[in-house]
């Protein structure tokens, strides 16, 4: 039975590479017990994760802005109040 299942797995790690080979048109990278590493796979990996970085360089440009925006909204309600708000005198003349 241990003889069986070695033959299957050793079978099925050169046979998969030779059928993308075959079929597909390209060898793998890298072969380990995982099973077989496409250069194809690596690249579209990069390409995610590019897109990813440039997603975020976007959401960290917006949130640049706003908190710009903030800033001048909190400076301006710390400036003390220029003009006069309190109630002018009224004269009864009674």
């Amino acid at each position: 039975m241990e003889v069986a299942l070695i033959v299957f797995y050793s079978g099925l790690l050169l046979i998969t590479p030779a059928f993308a080979g075959l079929v597909r048109g390209h060898l793998p990278i890298e072969i380990s017990a995982r099973g077989a590493k496409f250069a194809e796979e690596t690249s579209q990996s990069a390409a995610l994760n590019k897109q990813r970085i440039e997603e975020l360089e976007r959401a960290a440009e917006a949130n640049a802005e706003l908190l710009a925006t903030v800033h001048l909204e909190v400076q301006r309600l710390r400036e003390p109040n220029q003009r006069d708000t309190t109630q002018p005198g009224v004269d009864s003349g009674r």
